[in-house]
């Protein structure tokens, strides 16, 4: 990092409540300098500082639009995107991690519960649970000022399904891994071993449709490992951990301070 960010970096958690407890030594600073000494920053008397839910409300001193504002733009854009992941049109590491994470998580979870099920053909509940369109993406709704039937004035509801849903996310997820915003995304690792996961489980998909119980199960297993590849790659558990027994909160975390202006 630069001088001009370090500085602002300073300022701006020391703001939030922090201070960090070693000084900027020189002008550049690594990704991993900087994370262990974030992790050991210290909070200043009279801040409060919550991260428990959906929203992390920052007291204490007042942490403005202004203020977090100023910080930014007085910092060069690329310093501020993890791995260069920023580039106008592409989403930055942390805001992706924010957006995604619960959704792929709970993708990953619904997929586990295939595993004990791959023997029940194609019209099992739990095949049905993640290929099926279940999910709820647009509710039907009448159009306001509309004059004719039901069928030209209500815009239909939109559904997709769970593996639909995971093809997106993971891709999403990983292209924010750029380390160049010139390079197209089958070039980004992640986005690779997402395709990689994809084509398997599409190849299991096809087993379970043909009553190919060993390939059924052959396929899965492969692409469990590749889905394992992927999660490490994204800086996620793999898919062995226990988090995955249960379901996920599929809501993009917020940052807000002061309960008024939300990232």
């Amino acid at each position: 990092l630069g001088d001009t960010m370090a500085r602002n970096l300073n300022y701006l958690l020391a703001t939030c409540g922090l201070v960090l407890t070693a000084p900027y030594a020189s002008a550049y600073v690594s990704r991993g300098t900087l994370r262990a000494r974030l992790q050991h920053a210290t909070p200043v008397r009279g801040a409060v500082m919550r991260a428990g839910g959906d929203v992390v409300p920052i007291g204490g001193a007042a942490l403005t639009r202004r203020l977090l504002l100023g910080a930014v733009l007085a910092a060069p854009a690329a310093s501020w995107a993890s791995g260069g992941a920023t580039a106008g049109k592409y989403t930055s590491i942390p805001v992706a991690k924010r957006r995604y994470y619960g959704r792929v998580q709970e993708a990953v979870y619904e997929f586990l519960l295939l595993e004990p099920k791959l023997g029940e053909g194609p019209e099992s509940q739990a095949f049905q649970d993640f290929f099926g369109d279940n999910i709820l993406v647009k509710s039907a709704r009448k159009k306001s000022a509309c004059q004719g039937s039901d069928d030209v004035c209500t815009s239909p509801e939109k559904r997709t399904s769970r593996w639909s849903d995971m093809q997106l996310t993971m891709f999403l997820l990983g292209n924010a891994f750029r380390i160049d915003a010139s390079k197209p995304p089958d070039r980004i690792k992640q986005v690779q071993q997402a395709n990689r996961f994809f084509r398997e489980v599409e190849a299991m998909a096809d087993a379970v449709r043909r009553g190919d119980k060993a390939g059924t199960r052959t396929r899965y297993f492969q692409a469990r490992a590749l889905l394992d590849e992927y999660l490490d790659a994204v800086d996620l558990p793999p898919s062995s951990y226990d988090r995955y027994k249960t379901p996920f909160d599929e809501a993009p975390v917020k940052l807000c301070a002061s309960g008024t202006f939300c990232i």
